[in-house]
């Protein structure tokens, strides 16, 4: 039972593994994509998946939030691997492919790093999980990190929603993914995060521990073997096609299956 959480690039990459381990033989239940992260890690506890692929730095956030932020993969691998083991659950290997968080602005906005804005009275938008999380929101105002002090704060629902407040002027700084592929096309920047608040994103499987237990070597080769294969490259491609194109998951992923010979 695989789930992508309910934005665009989450739903096509869960599509992806979904058809890829179906041509690969394994018997593969897509469930319609619902909530964000933390939904999908209590679904994963509780049995009602049996495997996501999340964000590495996100499930740091959710799993160990006091843990200090890094940017490099294999430390926080090494904080949500044994926090996944203790809820039953077992990571793969990381992708080379990134999302990584990302503070945007207009492209005219006079800053070149997230600590330039501390005195622009911004307006900033965000989805409501940012504003939980000590890495996102809580972290952009914590006096010993960002110090920085919002004309005003809105809640935005996560997707192109956050690109069209940008380009509107209701917002003047948002917090999205770096792989949107409207910040390129609306001239939007996104600023250096010179103080180290965001951690590494890169994207990563995880399967309950019932799941590996009964496939073994054969289901968990399969799956390193084709996060090896994603790149963050991909990841841009396949938004440009679901949020520009507005094509659906399901179809790009047959199709980049199909281009790497996969299906």
């Amino acid at each position: 039972m695989l789930r992508g959480q309910d934005f665009s690039e989450s739903v096509t990459i869960a599509e992806v593994y979904g058809q890829y381990l179906d041509a690969q033989g394994f018997e593969v239940q897509m469930e319609t994509p619902a909530g964000f992260r933390d939904e999908a890690i209590a679904d994963l506890e509780s049995g009602e998946l049996n495997m996501i692929v999340d964000y590495i730095g996100g499930a740091l956030t959710a799993l160990a939030p006091d843990e200090e932020s890094s940017d490099d993969p294999d430390e926080v691998m090494s904080v949500i691997e044994p926090a996944f083991e203790t809820i039953g659950a077992v990571t793969l290997d990381y992708a080379d492919a990134v999302n990584g968080d990302a503070f945007v602005v207009r492209g005219d906005e006079d800053a070149e790093t997230i600590s330039d804005v501390a005195d622009l009275d911004l307006v900033f938008g965000a989805s409501a999980q940012c504003f939980e999380r000590p890495q996102c929101f809580l972290g952009y105002t914590d006096p010993d990190v960002y110090d920085i002090e919002f004309a005003d704060e809105t809640t935005i629902e996560f997707g192109p929603l956050l690109g069209e407040a940008l380009a509107a002027g209701e917002v003047d700084a948002v917090v999205w993914n770096d792989t949107a592929p409207q910040i390129e096309e609306e001239g939007f920047k996104v600023l250096e995060d010179d103080q180290g608040l965001h951690p590494a994103q890169n994207i990563a499987p995880v399967l309950s521990q019932e799941l590996v237990d009964a496939y073994g070597d054969d289901l968990v080769g399969a799956i390193n073997e084709l996060s090896a294969m994603i790149t963050t490259d991909d990841l841009v491609a396949w938004n440009v096609e679901t949020d520009l194109e507005f094509r659906e998951s399901d179809d790009v992923a047959t199709e980049w299956l199909e281009e790497q010979g996969l299906l």
